[in-house]
């Protein structure tokens, strides 16, 4: 995974694999049309902290999920997961069952 972004947007096949990643602070309708164009119904936001910080999620972050989450599903694309990753650790929306 590239080492220099902050927060990601990562196309996925149909076995959740990536196959694209998009920088989420692009303007909207760029990103929109990318995830358009590549006909994936899977979409997973990835995002990196300082080593030092915490991978928990704060208020600002579920906001932000749950937004894409529903400003997806009208276009027929589902969020598959928000990790966070802050150094060697990491929290899964999915897995926390937030999504």
């Amino acid at each position: 995974m590239n080492r220099d972004f902050r927060l990601m947007l990562a196309i996925l096949d149909a076995d959740w694999r990536p196959c694209g990643l998009l920088p989420f602070h692009q303007e909207w309708g760029i990103v929109m049309r990318h995830l358009l164009e590549s006909e994936r119904n899977w979409i997973a936001m990835l995002q990196r902290r300082r080593s030092t910080a915490c991978p928990l999620p704060d208020s600002r972050d579920i906001a932000l999920t749950r937004t894409l989450a529903r400003s997806l599903r009208p276009l027929d694309l589902r969020l598959a997961d928000h990790v966070i990753e802050a150094g060697n650790a990491r929290f899964s929306f999915r897995a926390a069952g937030l999504l």
